[in-house]
């Protein structure tokens, strides 16, 4: 590699290494679990999950996404056994990994 992309491939990497997280707040809708995922596949939304994780360092805390495949409206959820918030919700959804499914 020359010296001018070194350079280039330094910036970038000196750039991510010292890039500053941001902390922001916002209001949660929050509900039982039981009721929350009852009614985003109930007859108003009609998602179905298509995706669950748990967090790492907290294995109670766990994330689901739901998706109408018809409306493309989406929701992700983060939940436990007694409670869950709506952590954000759109449109548009697209599926974008075309691969074997896992």
């Amino acid at each position: 590699m020359s010296t001018i992309k070194w350079l280039c491939v330094g910036i970038v990497l000196t750039g991510a290494v010292i890039a500053q997280t941001v902390t922001v707040q916002k209001t949660l809708e929050c509900a039982s679990t039981p009721a929350l995922i009852q009614g985003l596949q109930g007859s108003a939304f009609k998602e179905k999950p298509i995706w669950w994780g748990i967090q790492a360092d907290s294995p109670a805390s766990r994330y689901s996404l739901f998706v109408n495949d018809e409306t493309k409206t989406w929701t992700l959820i983060q939940f436990n056994e007694t409670i869950a918030c709506v952590i954000g919700t759109g449109e548009a959804s697209t599926l974008i990994f075309n691969g074997p499914k896992i």
